[in-house]
């Protein structure tokens, strides 16, 4: 009798074992997007898994370019072996997703976009010190075709989903400077990015249109720890398309020469921890009852005893609007205001491989309290000169730098960029650009 019961215990084990075991795996959540990463959009793959394109030129497209290496298929990461300005001839989209664009792995003084914007319609897409100012310079001879010439800096579009911008710049827009845009787009994070200087009176059909985020959607989006510096309004605008409502987190950004507001669509918003500087109106406008917005935490500078409450601060806010508890949102670590303006204005844009001086001069105009809405790049002496640098050696070509890898006991002339030896799942070259250890 005992044997039988030995053995109808060890037939359940073996039954239910793997459905416990199952079960374990299948409660743990994925790892970051890369350490750091926080907000819907966390858990990006990226190019997770993928191979490394180079990008080795600065032209804009056919072999060696940025454009090949972003319309490529498959898991990727791309890496840069040069340093400079691309001057786009046209839109670039990324449309294939598992993607890692890993600005941060140029030489010198890292890398820029011109004329034209960048736009993102895929999924897995995860992107990081990367520069983005199309500037106004291709307008005259559109228009003169009969084009519009209306781009934004970098945009989010649909059906984005699973995206991470982390650590960039965008600037010098026709449009909005930094957009999340279109019906099904889902988890997306914009973090310790610098979005400024809109041009204010360029080419868009419309006139005065110098704006910074447009974020409209149903799905859900967190901004968080970005600047933005100098532009007419939409320091954000919230926003949905079509049936749902939009569920965006914006916490401990600095905005500075701007102000916000959302319009009739749905809204369901927390605005925590944010420092407000010089709005040139209020720091944010409630359009209409369909807002839905938690407040608690901000920050405006030469507002006195408004702060202790301040929605005084807000226009149009109705008690409808007001909601006394947060929204669920993904975690992301937040200070006080004050904390987090220093933060911001230390360490957001795109500092590797260095900030450049367009950053540097934006970031001391807020530190100043000077600098104005501009209406062309040229305002503002238009694009630095980027220095070329000097690559390190890299003898297997797997992205890792031959001194780096004989640092950590990896083996310079064998390509082990998706190795893993301490098991935490990020891979060799993940940990290489995100300064970790192997």
């Amino acid at each position: 009798m005992a044997i039988h019961k030995l053995a109808n215990y060890l037939i359940c084990c073996a039954l239910f074992l793997p459905l416990i075991c199952n079960s374990t795996v299948a409660d743990e959540p994925p790892i970051l997007a890369f350490p750091g990463a926080e907000g819907f959009g966390a858990h990006s793959q990226g190019g997770r898994g993928g191979r490394v394109l180079f990008v080795t030129n600065l032209n804009d497209s056919g072999p060696g370019s940025f454009r090949e290496a972003v319309e490529a298929k498959g898991p990727r990461y791309i890496l840069f072996r040069v340093a400079g300005v691309i001057p786009l001839e046209d839109e670039l989209v990324c449309r294939e997703p598992y993607s890692t664009i890993a600005g941060q792995s140029a030489p010198g003084d890292g890398v820029c976009l011109k004329n034209f914007n960048f736009t993102i319609r895929a999924h897995d897409v995860i992107v990081q010190h990367l520069r983005f100012r199309p500037g106004d310079e291709p307008a005259a001879a559109l228009l003169a075709k009969g084009r519009s010439f209306e781009p934004d800096a970098v945009t989010i579009g649909a059906p984005s989903r699973d995206v991470i911008l982390d650590h960039c710049s965008a600037t010098w827009s026709t449009d909005e400077c930094c957009t999340v845009s279109g019906a099904g787009i889902d988890n997306v994070t914009v973090q310790w990015c610098l979005i400024a200087e809109s041009l204010n009176h360029g080419a868009h059909h419309k006139g005065d249109h110098g704006f910074g985020s447009l974020i409209r959607c149903n799905g859900r989006v967190s901004y968080h720890h970005n600047l933005y510096a100098h532009h007419r309004t939409r320091s954000p605008r919230p926003g949905t398309y079509g049936p749902g409502s939009i569920l965006f987190d914006f916490r401990n950004n600095v905005i500075y020469d701007s102000n916000g507001y959302s319009a009739e669509d749905p809204v369901r918003m927390n605005y925590v921890g944010n420092y407000i500087r010089k709005p040139n109106g209020p720091a944010f406008k409630v359009g209409g009852k369909s807002t839905q917005m938690y407040q608690q935490g901000n920050y405006q500078e030469e507002s006195g005893t408004k702060n202790e409450d301040f929605w005084q601060l807000i226009s149009s806010a109705k008690p409808e609007n007001k909601r006394e508890e947060p929204f669920e949102v993904e975690p992301v670590s937040t200070q006080t205001a004050k904390d987090a303006y220093d933060a911001v204005l230390r360490a957001a844009g795109a500092t590797l491989p260095e900030r450049d001086a367009v950053d540097a001069r934006i970031v001391e105009q807020v530190r100043a309290g000077t600098g104005e809405l501009i209406d062309s790049q040229a305002d503002v002496g238009g694009w630095p000169a980027y220095g070329a640098g000097e690559l390190p050696a890299d003898a297997d070509n797997d992205g890792m730098p031959d001194e780096w890898e004989t640092q950590h006991g990896l083996d310079p002339a064998v390509d082990d960029h998706l190795g893993d030896p301490d098991g935490d799942g990020y891979p060799n070259l993940e940990e290489y650009l995100n300064g970790g250890e192997p």
